[in-house]
C-alpha cells in the first residue's frame, strides 16, 4: 500500500514474512535520525527562498533508507542539515535521540562527487578523516589496510586518484567514510557518475558491505532502480519546496539479486513511485530549479 499526500507521511509496516533478510533487521528502539517538520529557506534578494517544508523522515539503526525526487527539490540540502553543514530554519533534527548544532562530524558524509585530493594516493586520502581526528599516521593506516581487500582497493593503495576509473574512485572515497566510523553512512547521488554495469556491480558490493557493517545508510539518488533494489524504505519528495509525499517499505527479499529488476513485484514498485514523481514534476512551478 502506497501513502501519498502533502501532509507529513506516516510509516508504512513491514511484512515481515516477505522479507526474509539475512541482513540484522533494523532495531525497533526507535530511529537513529528523525526529521520532524524540518524547515529551511535561504534569502534570496529582497525575498526568502523557500526550500525546505515541513520534511519528516526517520531511519532506523541498521536500516537502508533511499530518498528521491525531481532535481532542485532540496534532497541535497536535507543531507547537508543532517550531516551538520547546514542549520534548518525551524524543526527538529534528532540524531541518537539528541538535538545537537555540533553534530559536524558525527555522520559519514560521501557527497556527490569523489573529493579525492589528486596529490594524495588512495591510502593517503582514505586516512584523511582519521587523521584529522588526531590517530596516528600509522594507526590510520593499519585500519586502512584492514579494509582494502574489502574495498576491492588491494594493490592500488599508492596510485593517484588519476590512475583509477570511476568506480575504484567511488570505492576509494566510500573507504575514507567508512574509517569516520560512524553508526550513519549520508551518501548523497554517490554512484550518478558510474555507468550501468559499474553500477550494477557496486550496489551488489554495497549491499554485502552494508550487511558486514550493519550501519544504518541514508542515500539521495536519481534512480529508482537503485533506490528500489538497495532499500528498506524509500521516500519521495515533491518539487521545490520539497516536503515528503510518499513512504513506502520495499518488502523484497534479502539478500538482493540483480534477478529482481524484472521480477513482477519490482516493476510494480517502480511504476508507482515514477507515477509519483512525475505527477511532482509536473506540479512544479514556471521558474522553480530543474
Amino acid at each position: 500500500m502506497l501513502v501519498a499526500s502533502r501532509k507529513p507521511v506516516d510509516e508504512i509496516g513491514h511484512s515481515q514474512d516477505a522479507r526474509e533478510r539475512t541482513e540484522p533487521m533494523p532495531s525497533k528502539s526507535g530511529p537513529i535520525i528523525d526529521v520532524r517538520a524540518l524547515n529551511k529557506s535561504f534569502n534570496q534578494g529582497d525575498h526568502r527562498l523557500a526550500v525546505l517544508d515541513s520534511v519528516d523522515f526517520r531511519a532506523a539503526e541498521g536500516e537502508f533508507v533511499s530518498i528521491i525526487g525531481p532535481s532542485g527539490c532540496g534532497k541535497s540540502t536535507l543531507l547537508n542539515i543532517v550531516a551538520g553543514l547546514d542549520e534548518p530554519t525551524s524543526g527538529i533534527l534528532e540524531i541518537h535521540g539528541k538535538q545537537d548544532p555540533r553534530r559536524l562530524g558525527t555522520v559519514g558524509y560521501m557527497q556527490q562527487k569523489d573529493l579525492l585530493l589528486p596529490w594524495r594516493t588512495v591510502m593517503g586520502n582514505a586516512v584523511i578523516g582519521l587523521e584529522l581526528q588526531g590517530v596516528s599516521k600509522r594507526e590510520a593506516r593499519a585500519r586502512a589496510d584492514a579494509l582494502l581487500d574489502q574495498f576491492g582497493l588491494r594493490g592500488f593503495e599508492d596510485e593517484y586518484p588519476s590512475a583509477l576509473s570511476g568506480g575504484m574512485r567511488q570505492r576509494a572515497a566510500f573507504l575514507r567514510t567508512v574509517l569516520a566510523n560512524q553508526k550513519v553512512f549520508l551518501l548523497d547521488e554517490p554512484f550518478g557518475a558510474l555507468d550501468a554495469l559499474n553500477r550494477s556491480q557496486i550496489h551488489e558490493w554495497l549491499l554485502s558491505l552494508w550487511r558486514e557493517l550493519n550501519k544504518t545508510i541514508v542515500m539521495v539518488t536519481h534512480d529508482v532502480d537503485e533506490a528500489i533494489f538497495l532499500s528498506d524504505r524509500v521516500y519521495v519528495m515533491s518539487a521545490r519546496p520539497g516536503t515528503m509525499t510518499l513512504d513506502i517499505p520495499i518488502d523484497l527479499p534479502r539478500p538482493r539479486k540483480l534477478e529482481m529488476l524484472t521480477s513482477p513485484a519490482f516493476v510494480d514498485l517502480k511504476a508507482k513511485l515514477l507515477a509519483t514523481i512525475r505527477a511532482e514534476d509536473a506540479s512544479k512551478q514556471p521558474g522553480d530549479l530543474s
